[in-house]
């Protein structure tokens, strides 16, 4: 078998790089979507380039147009994800909450938590802290229960999602 049958050269610019990555984020369903578009080409970029072409300046500038554009989705998603907190907060929203606690990493929920938290006035703060707390009590409550052993808990027998309680339990500590 010829050995130029076994692979393929992929000829890379800025322009290129550029064109693709506004691409990806027309085609991407949601904001989530897009950033995890775009770090997936970053890693296959910067993983697939020959060793010569890793120090020169055109695989720098194409490292530096994925970044722009990823770190532009980040802030989006972040004032996203930050505003739907706000309202899911306002709302008393487990199951919000605890979508915005998937879509996002520790830090970013922490983030978007002190920022939502913020926007509550003093009143509406004071009810979301007291419906977290209740809602985490409870939770440990029926999972202690539905164990059958003291300092265990069984959330999946008393029907309680971990997500769900590791997002609430989040959400309560940073209220």
């Amino acid at each position: 078998m010829n050995s130029s049958n076994n692979q393929i050269s992929l000829l890379l610019s800025p322009e290129i790089i550029r064109a693709q990555c506004l691409f990806a984020i027309k085609q991407a369903r949601n904001t989530s979507h897009a950033l995890a578009t775009l770090i997936a080409l970053q890693t296959f970029v910067v993983s697939t380039a020959q060793a010569a072409d890793r120090e020169t300046p055109a695989l720098r500038a194409i490292k530096e147009i994925i970044e722009t554009h990823a770190a532009t989705l980040r802030e989006q998603l972040l004032s996203d994800k930050t505003l739907a907190l706000t309202h899911a907060l306002r709302a008393q929203d487990c199951a919000a909450i605890t979508n915005i606690h998937e879509d996002l990493s520790r830090n970013g929920f922490w983030q978007a938590a002190q920022v939502a938290i913020g926007e509550l006035d003093a009143a509406k703060r004071a009810e979301a802290k007291v419906w977290a707390q209740a809602w985490c009590a409870d939770a440990k409550a029926r999972a202690l229960a539905a164990s059958g052993y003291p300092d265990a808990l069984n959330f999946q027998k008393a029907g309680i999602s971990v997500k769900e309680y590791a997002a609430m339990t989040d959400i309560n500590n940073y209220l």
